[in-house]
């Protein structure tokens, strides 16, 4: 007998079995649930009919189940739902180069978003609601699992992973960081298989912050959270939702009380998180798909070309940037100038890029004072980079002393400004030696 079936052993069943039967074994990690570890007795099929939800059975007990069907007709802010299905998979693969490979499905995709007892983690914080969200004829199906005392989790964790069966990929808003561990980390201490070791994962909140990181930043510094993107990408605007910080408080006063009503608006908060991700996440796919014309302005098409250039779509970044160089923000247009300068200079086409570095240069032409370090950095890069165009390929040494010159005249106390006195002192003694040649001609 090893140490679990010590351990087990340990643990009598509350009733003598029956002759001849094999004897039964409660599991450690929880408590039955007799429906009196509240102050009131627990009655599921009444929660469930305030909920407008249904009780599921499986072999480690009962536990809610609350379904909510978004036909596609129906309206989410700016969108539609049956517009918000991910079928491009070839742009969902640019946002996340970590699923080459793993696409297209042939079966679904699932969003998730949990709401716990806490954000700390841990064995002690519980995921009391699982909402999970698919596609099914065009419409988004809702399917919430939700914990009723703490020795029904079991019956949860194993009604969600049968669901979670029959998906090709899931799509978190932070999962990586939050929902799939913590998940992970129920099953691992009830001993049960992890569905979601396997399976490909869509975190949207990288990719939300690579497109929409300026300009989700709203006077309330909402970030890049999923409810500030609502209100900047779908002009939704919720009405009576329910605070965060609230969420764990109602789950324990149902603990306490065995009444699920304050739990309503917990549900609704849950399913409208679980639409906008799906929202979001297809406006992240047509913005990928669209390339430049899907931009709505120029800070937009400055970071779709980053995201299109980090996946590897070279041509279609350089026309974002194109766009994004024509942008009223002196911070956009210099940025997007830089970065068709690099590519060029990349592709070994040097008089093009120099056009670029000269256009930086131009569009940094503003006073002093309204500089910061980024357009500082940028514009003396620009410059130097003309500087070795003109030394090393159009061979015009004064044209590149006259560039060290200038740049030693905005910036005399950088490390870039010291590599630039060593490259006039060379363009001196170049200067030097060329004359003294003519000289002796």
């Amino acid at each position: 007998m090893d140490l679990t079936d010590r351990l087990r052993s340990v643990v009598r069943p509350a009733q003598a079995p029956s002759p001849g039967a094999a004897t039964p074994r409660r599991e450690l990690t929880y408590e039955p649930d007799d429906g009196y570890r509240h102050e009131a007795q627990l009655d599921l099929d009444r929660v469930a009919d305030l909920l407008g939800g249904r009780v599921l059975t499986n072999s480690f007990g009962r536990c809610l189940a609350v379904d909510r069907r978004y036909e596609a007709d129906r309206w989410h802010g700016d969108v539609q739902v049956g517009d918000c299905e991910l079928n491009d998979f070839t742009a969902l693969k640019l946002l996340d180069g970590g699923l080459e490979g793993a696409l297209p499905f042939e079966r679904r995709a699932v969003f998730i978003d949990l709401e716990t007892t806490g954000l700390s983690g841990g064995a002690g914080t519980v995921a009391f609601l699982v909402g999970c969200g698919y596609f099914d004829l065009g419409a988004f199906q809702v399917r919430q699992f939700l914990l009723t005392s703490y020795s029904a989790e079991r019956a949860l964790l194993a009604a969600a992973a049968e669901l979670f069966g029959e998906a090709d990929l899931i799509v978190t808003y932070n999962g990586k960081t939050f929902d799939v561990p913590m998940m992970e980390t129920r099953w691992a201490f009830h001993r049960m298989r992890a569905p979601l070791d396997d399976m490909p994962h869509f975190d949207m909140l990288h990719p939300a912050r690579r497109l929409w990181r300026t300009r989700s930043v709203l006077p309330d510094d909402g970030g890049c959270r999923l409810t500030t993107l609502e209100r900047v990408l779908l002009n939704l605007r919720r009405v009576g939702d329910v605070d965060g910080f609230e969420i764990p408080g109602r789950f324990f006063h149902f603990l306490r009380t065995a009444d699920p009503r304050p739990l309503e608006p917990v549900l609704e908060h849950n399913r409208l998180d679980l639409v906008s991700l799906a929202a979001v996440t297809s406006r992240a796919l047509r913005l990928a798909a669209a390339g430049e014309a899907g931009c709505r302005d120029g800070v937009e098409a400055l970071a779709l070309g980053r995201v299109l250039e980090r996946g590897g779509a070279l041509d279609r970044a350089a026309a974002c940037y194109r766009r994004a160089s024509e942008a009223a923000c002196i911070h956009t247009r210099a940025e997007a100038l830089y970065r068709l300068g690099l590519r060029c200079r990349r592709e070994a086409r040097f008089e093009d890029a120099a056009g670029w570095w000269r256009a930086l240069v131009e569009a940094t032409d503003v006073p002093v004072r309204q500089r910061d370090r980024a357009l500082i950095s940028l514009r003396q890069f620009a410059i130097e980079a003309l500087a070795i165009h003109h030394e090393h390929r159009a061979r015009d040494l004064l044209a590149a002393r006259e560039l060290a010159l200038f740049a030693l005249e905005e910036e005399t106390a950088s490390p870039r400004a010291n590599g630039m006195r060593h490259r006039l002192a060379r363009l001196d003694r170049k200067l030097a030696g060329k004359q003294n040649a003519q000289l002796f001609q």
